[in-house]
């Protein structure tokens, strides 16, 4: 199902105008389910779900491919963020001021890659919102010669086996529609669902590594290459703790030195530079570059091996984005100014 893209905009603003409003009254959507030959369309409207059928504006496709491979090379620019949180106004602000995207929130990054490494979940009201912008993004950088990638975050990993935790009461509402069951809201049966269990968790850009928490010797332990990572955390996609518990591989990746929860790099006082260049060498990388852990900026570790690019954008107050071009690093700010990354 094809649609042209001039209306993407204001889809994403009526799912906007589900923020919280003084009556606590919650707009939400669109949830999109696969129905036969029909895309259905699933709205919280006023407090109350409604059911239509789904004709645009964006592509709405019956499979999603993930990477065949997960390491890309000679790319010419790069942007990063991480940790958005339902954040979606300092999510556009930074890519529209930093020339990612343009005002009306069209891809303008030509072949450059934009990666998001995780927590688009949990914690702020515009989640939805944030998910269908990345979505149309996807597919216009791919349209332009670029990418944008969506890796995924614990946070992803806990909603989609219903971890109810950290979820804004917006949607809490929202999965009550759902037999309050985030495994239903998002299964594979749903266009988002299906989408998001396309996505990698850790890839290569230029050298240097992307992915939500960290990389700890336990996983280089494993010995996977990063296509055989991604697709063993794709497996575990909505897995409960006990089932995870019954893998070694599995019980790995999601620990807490696992790539979507090790925060050793800010925490661990024992670790060196010397450790550090051992990770890089067997990871025949350049840096690590994370979310994860909050910042007040995007910052470095260990003689900039290690960027920090989780700037508290959960926090709803500002944030940053890391740019890559010309062999040099600088943080993006809200208003479009770049700095030198130190």
């Amino acid at each position: 199902m094809t649609q042209s893209w001039f209306a993407v905009s204001a889809l994403i603003s009526i799912a906007f105008s589900g923020a919280l409003s003084a009556s606590t009254l919650y707009n939400d959507g669109p949830y999109l389910f696969y129905n036969n030959n029909k895309v259905e369309r699933i709205d919280i409207v006023a407090n109350k779900k409604t059911v239509s059928e789904y004709n645009g504006p964006l592509t709405i496709t019956p499979t999603f491919n993930a990477n065949r491979i997960d390491n890309f090379q000679g790319i010419e620019k790069i942007a990063a963020i991480s940790d958005i949180h339902g954040q979606l106004d300092i999510f556009k602000t930074l890519l529209v001021n930093n020339k990612v995207i343009d005002q009306s929130l069209n891809w303008s990054f030509g072949k450059g890659h934009l990666v998001i490494t995780g927590d688009i979940f949990d914690r702020g009201d515009t989640v939805t919102e944030a998910l269908w912008l990345i979505y149309k993004l996807e597919q216009q950088a791919l349209a332009a010669g670029g990418k944008l990638h969506y890796l995924l975050g614990n946070h992803e990993y806990m909603v989609l086996r219903d971890d109810q935790r950290y979820l804004h009461p917006k949607y809490v509402h929202a999965v009550s529609h759902f037999n309050n069951d985030l495994r239903q809201q998002y299964s594979n049966n749903s266009v988002l669902g299906r989408w998001l269990r396309s996505k990698s968790t850790i890839i290569n850009i230029n050298g240097f590594i992307f992915l939500h928490g960290g990389i700890h010797q336990d996983f280089l332990d494993l010995k996977l290459s990063l296509e055989q990572a991604n697709s063993e955390f794709r497996q575990t996609i909505g897995l409960g703790k006990q089932a995870l518990k019954e893998n070694p591989t599995w019980l790995t990746l999601h620990g807490s030195n696992g790539p979507i929860w090790y925060r050793g790099y800010f925490r661990d006082d024992a670790l060196n530079d010397t450790q550090v260049d051992a990770v890089l060498s067997q990871l025949n990388a350049k840096k690590v570059i994370v979310g994860h852990t909050s910042m007040p900026t995007i910052e470095t570790r260990f003689n900039s091996k290690i960027i920090a690019i989780d700037s508290s954008i959960k926090r709803g107050e500002k944030g940053e984005i890391l740019l890559w071009q010309n062999g040099e690093f600088k943080r993006g700010l809200m208003s479009g100014e770049q700095k030198p990354l130190q």
